[in-house]
């Protein structure tokens, strides 16, 4: 009544939704204002329309994490996801990805979520996701929330992505309508407005109280208890017992409670069922019909003495819950510190057992509990900070990381003068689990030093995480840098010592982050390799991706680009059973850095684009944007000609770091700034830096710095600061220098030439021009061959030895061929005519012959050059991959993903028994079940490929146009990579032309296009 815009805006959501674009509506009001009203008949509307309504509230009783969404995952039938073997951070993503797969299935369904206030940050962050999560699928959300309520999430990211509806009061237009539907006496709707401020519920209980024409005086305490003076006073003590006891109690508990029968209690209640005060009362509990009729029944009784008795009742049903629920009600009627300090004590032992026995988030809510009721013990910081650890410990397994960063910031704190070494330790650890690895912070450093000197040497576990957090904190620290190595050693020592694999690796990884010379930088093949069998030992698929994405950067900063991208496809194949998209947008970067290197301008920038996508909300913006920056100014470098995005990324990534003093954000932003042309900064930086570059190299990715600050004085012809660059950046000649298989440019050996050509030295500038020449060739990479290339012709050119121009043509050639810009450098005269672009593909019996200005090649007969005639023969025309797979008329039979969320769990599980089975096979000399184990192994990982696209992204199941795309684009690759065995120049141009997908096209920039002959 009197809601009918309101209603308007949740119809208007519900056809959204079933249009393909899945709706979140935020009804935000105060208590009492008609919110669950006004989600009672848009769940009418809803089924009205043959749609299915699912509902879920949180509670301010029951406060454990992802309670809101119980109700859901009961009516879906569907238990909440809990894979043992994720990580922490893992935890929220997985219960998205199951929450979405459940939702999609159910879909058409509208979603009610009653008392978003109460609810836990991860529930609310799930809710914040689930519209993109669910992509098209016909799933509308309606949530309500109070404007104000002490201890509420922060609800700004969902208000951000929801249609927001404030709930005011109701006009007088409606209250008199309400008034005539309640009563028959006459009623001045102005006044009643004016009183209530059209608040439906108080409208409605003074409108049916017997003396309901009384003065409120605007207070809603006094409506409340109007209401609850109308029972007995057993009633209004048996309400106050269910209000105290919650809507989870029994009856059984609250007769126990009331000293009386279960009878009893539900004729004693029946009064308020009918008044509508109560919803119902059963044998499983009391149910209020407004959460404010609830808190007015709690004020009727000493609260404490009631709680003391409720602790009884739930004593007596015995068993592990009924024991957590009375240390619930213990904490409530503890009197003084001594009688706190006791139930706090016992709430934290209730909890060690609730976690063994897998309940997880009900351990999580009676330590909740526990620290509240903690701080009146004031004189035992230890109590306190050991129920802040534990409850940081349990929330960070729960997934919700910023609340238990928050609590072991806490714990940190109150066990700072503690006497016990162990809490101290275990506090600064978790302080410090999540760090920004490259901004130093002397005071953490500090604290973490001084809970290592207290740790007694025997606490190998705790000791090998403090040494851990120690070699990450003082790593971003260029005065702690020796010692952040030798505290990561000793953390790989101390790990060892206890054998547990997952310690192991986390410590070898925290070991290779900063690698202080061409020595540890090459060790980190043999590192990275030992992380993923330990990864692979303990189930561990976040560790394995980590280190195989260490082997892809190995390969790839010593050209072995098949290597790597062995390296890389293993790692988009965990990252596709991960839950987070993190992982995917981390291996969608990767292939950004090899396809800009092998493949061609478009398909990296299409590749980042999509990396941007992915980590978009979910990346720190930092982090995401300073990424999308570094690979947009790698295809710069590598491709010349604009980059327009470059310019707005840098402008607003300086405004984040330019005060923040880490050398790897500084230098990074100086070799930014010379490709967008901000001098300034760049004379900034090399002043700052370019004299140390020691101090450079021992930083995180010091290598690639190195190589970047050469890059810049080269460019700027600072002759000045060449020596001690180019000596530091020496030892690393002969790498590509991928900085951490982010992005790569010109190789070492390039940059080492150009900064000798500058210092006067001309054969070593030759020597190592050819060198990155080479490398190029090698690898094979068209676009940074074109730059290396003119390089060396600059470097034989000064030598006058030789004559430089054949490089140049080659160059020039190759950059047609690849789309690459040259500025300043010559170029062949344009050619108006066709003749002189003219190339020819024509069959010859059992052969292809190809006739070109970039070379000509003579070729067997295959599927992939046939495919490859037809592209040529309508350049800038898209083809179907089913059409060139010869299935024109296949009918569409996409089924979705090959991989749902339950599938991806099925598949981690069975790698994880397959790699126990393969390690126990070994340890019992029982070669014959460890190569069976082996070979389901790699059969499991072929199906995968076969359902992980590129990144990690999912590919559809059950479709004809997928099929078709597999093999056209490995028909495709196969015949233009034949074609380069013959005529490189030919293939390279080919290779960066010709666009594969569901869709291939023959797409070469203007510049470089032929104009193609085809005869079949």
């Amino acid at each position: 009544m009197g809601r009918e815009a309101e209603l308007a805006v949740l119809q208007a959501a519900f056809d959204a939704a079933a249009a393909g674009r899945p709706t979140i509506v935020l009804l935000v009001g105060e208590a009492g204002i008609g919110k669950t009203r006004l989600t009672d008949e848009a769940a009418a509307l809803a089924r009205a329309s043959g749609i299915r309504v699912l509902r879920g509230e949180a509670d301010a009783a029951i406060r454990r994490p992802m309670e809101l969404w119980r109700g859901v995952y009961r009516s879906l039938d569907v238990v909440p996801a809990n894979d043992p073997a994720l990580p922490a951070e893992e935890r929220r993503w997985e219960q998205l990805e199951s929450l979405t797969a459940a939702l999609a299935a159910a879909a058409p369904a509208v979603v009610v979520l009653d008392d978003l206030h109460w609810a836990d940050a991860v529930a609310v962050w799930v809710l914040e996701h689930l519209p993109r999560a669910l992509g098209d699928a016909p799933v509308a959300f309606v949530a309500t929330s109070r404007d104000q309520e002490p201890g509420m999430p922060r609800l700004d990211a969902v208000r951000r992505v929801s249609r927001l509806v404030h709930l005011e009061g109701l006009d007088v237009d409606a209250v008199r309508r309400m008034a005539a539907a309640l009563t028959t006496g006459p009623v001045d709707a102005v006044e009643l407005r004016a009183r209530t401020g059209g608040n439906p519920l108080f409208v409605r209980e003074l409108l049916i109280a017997p003396d309901g024409g009384g003065v409120i005086g605007g207070v809603i305490g006094e409506v409340l208890d109007r209401v609850l003076r109308r029972f007995d006073v057993t009633t209004r003590e048996l309400l106050a017992t269910a209000a105290l006891a919650g809507p989870g109690a029994p009856l059984a508990v609250l007769a126990a409670a009331a000293s009386t029968t279960a009878a009893t209690v539900a004729d004693r209640l029946a009064p308020a069922v009918l008044e509508g005060v109560l919803d119902g009362v059963s044998r499983t509990g009391v149910r209020f019909h407004h959460a404010l009729l609830a808190d007015a029944a709690a004020r009727l009784v000493d609260a404490r003495s009631l709680h003391g008795r409720l602790a009884v009742a739930w004593e007596a049903t015995g068993g592990l819950d009924g024991r957590a629920s009375a240390g619930e009600h213990r904490l409530r009627a503890a009197v003084g510190p001594s009688e706190v300090a006791r139930a706090v004590a016992t709430a934290c032992d209730l909890a060690a057992e609730l976690i063994a026995a897998g309940h997880q988030a009900r351990a999580a809510g009676l330590l909740q509990d526990a620290r509240e009721a903690a701080v009146e013990c004031i004189d035992r910081p230890d109590l306190r900070a050991r129920v802040s650890l534990d409850l940081a410990t349990i929330l960070r397994r729960l997934g919700d990381l910023d609340l238990a960063l928050e609590h072991y910031g806490e714990a940190a704190e109150l066990a700072r003068g503690s006497a016990d070494p162990l809490l101290r330790a275990r506090a600064a650890v978790g302080a410090n689990l999540w760090v920004t690895a490259f901004i130093p912070d002397p005071g953490r450093l500090r604290r973490l030093e001084d809970a290592l000197a207290a740790l007694p040497d025997g606490e190998l576990r705790l000791r090998a995480a403090v040494l851990g957090r120690l070699a990450v904190v003082g790593g971003a620290d260029l005065d702690a840098a020796d010692r952040a190595r030798d505290w990561a050693e000793e953390a790989v020592d101390a790990a060892r010592r206890t054998g547990d694999p997952v310690l192991v690796a986390q410590a070898l990884i925290n070991l290779t982050m900063s690698p202080a010379s061409r020595d540890e930088l090459d060790a980190r093949l043999t590192t990275a390799d030992e992380v993923v069998h330990l990864a692979e030992r303990a189930g561990r698929s976040d560790l394995a991706l980590y280190g195989h994405q260490r082997r892809f950067c190995h390969h790839l900063n010593h050209g072995d680009v098949g290597a790597a991208h062995h390296a890389l496809e293993r790692a988009e194949l965990l990252a596709g059973l991960l839950p987070s998209p993190g992982w995917r947008q981390r291996t969608l970067v990767q292939r950004t850095t090899l396809h800009a290197l092998t493949t061609g301008r478009a398909a990296a920038t299409a590749s980042m684009d999509e990396a941007v996508r992915a980590g978009s909300g979910h990346i720190e913006p930092l982090v995401l944007l300073g990424c999308e920056l570094l690979h947009r100014i790698m295809l710069l470098e590598l491709y010349g000609g604009t980059e327009p995005r470059a310019g707005e990324l840098y402008r607003t990534v300086v405004q984040m770091i330019d005060k923040v003093p880490s050398p790897l954000l500084q230098v990074q932003k100086g070799f930014v700034a010379q490709h967008v042309g901000d001098e300034a900064r760049v004379h900034d930086v090399l002043h700052r830096y370019a004299g140390q570059p020691g101090r450079v190299q021992r930083s995180i990715s010091g290598d690639q710095l190195l190589r970047m600050l050469g890059d810049m004085i080269a460019r700027a012809g600072a002759t000045d600061l060449v020596a001690p660059v180019y000596q530091a950046l020496l030892p690393y000649a002969g790498l590509l220098n991928v900085g951490g298989g982010q992005c790569a440019g010109l190789p070492v050996d390039d940059v080492l030439g150009r900064l000798a050509a500058l210092a006067g030295d001309v054969p070593a500038a030759v020597r190592h021009a050819r060198d990155a020449v080479a490398l190029a060739r090698a690898l094979p990479s068209p676009p940074m061959l074109v730059g290396c290339l003119d390089h060396l012709a600059d470097a034989v050119a000064r030598a006058g030895d030789d004559d430089p121009r054949h490089l140049r043509a080659e160059a020039a050639a190759l950059a047609v061929a690849a789309g690459v810009e040259r500025p300043g450098r010559d170029r062949p005269p344009p050619v108006p005519d066709a003749a002189s672009r003219a190339a020819a593909l024509r069959r010859d019996g059992p052969s292809w012959v190809l006739a070109t200005p970039l070379g000509s090649a003579r070729l067997p007969d295959s599927t992939g050059l046939g495919q490859l005639a037809r592209l040529l023969r309508t350049p800038g025309v898209e083809v179907a991959a089913v059409e060139l797979a010869g299935l024109p008329g296949a009918p569409p039979t996409d089924l979705g993903p090959a991989l749902d969320a339950q599938a991806k769990r099925a598949y981690r599980r069975r790698l994880q028994e397959l790699q126990a089975e393969i390690e126990d096979a070994a340890a019992c000399n029982d070669p014959v079940r460890g190569e069976r184990a082996h070979v389901e192994t790699e059969a499991l990982l072929r199906e995968l490929r076969r359902a992980v696209g590129l990144g990690g992204r999912d590919r559809p199941s059950g479709s004809d146009a997928e099929r078709a795309r597999v093999n056209v684009v490995r028909s495709l690759r196969r015949a233009i990579a034949a074609v380069g065995q013959q005529a490189p120049t030919l293939g390279a141009h080919l290779e960066v032309s010709v666009r594969t997908g569901r869709y291939c096209g023959y797409r070469p920039e203007p510049a470089a296009a032929l104009s193609w002959t085809v005869e079949v």
